[in-house]
């Protein structure tokens, strides 16, 4: 008889665990769903650099600049220089989610052109999905360069 017990008890609990372990993996509109992970995006730049006259210059270094809110440079590792092709145009997409103003520096290795920043205020031009992914923030303009 306690053996017979026992049996059932093991078998009772086994059922109701297994019960529980499903039910905790199921849809259940009452809770939110569980999402594990961090926000990301992408930051894009979209920059063609000129001469005075408006002709495209190749090989400039465009180095984005993310600036703190507290008004402080805060340079990231992720964010590598980027050259203008034969066109004038640097373009560049990022893998990071915080953008919310940008210092592009331009420099000319060659010593042609002075070097020059401006800065930028990102576009949202992807829009997220109200979960992890917080969409595209884009900057795009033309800077013109002076001559040294």
């Amino acid at each position: 008889m306690k053996e017979k017990i026992k049996r059932i008890l093991f078998w009772t609990g086994s059922a109701i665990l297994s019960a529980l372990g499903f039910s905790s993996c199921g849809d259940i509109s009452l809770f939110p769903r569980e999402e594990y992970g961090v926000p990301h995006g992408e930051f894009r730049v979209d920059i063609d650099v000129t001469d005075e006259s408006g002709n495209p210059l190749k090989d400039i270094t465009v180095s984005p600049v993310l600036m703190h809110p507290s008004g402080s440079d805060v340079r990231r590792e992720n964010l590598a220089a980027i050259k203008t092709n034969d066109s004038g145009k640097a373009s560049k997409t990022y893998d990071i989610f915080w953008v919310d103003n940008v210092r592009v520096i331009f420099e000319d290795t060659n010593g042609n052109f002075a070097k020059d920043s401006a800065d930028f205020k990102p576009v949202q031009t992807k829009e997220g999905d109200n979960h992890w992914y917080v969409g595209e923030k884009t900057i795009s303009g033309t800077q013109k360069l002076k001559k040294n």
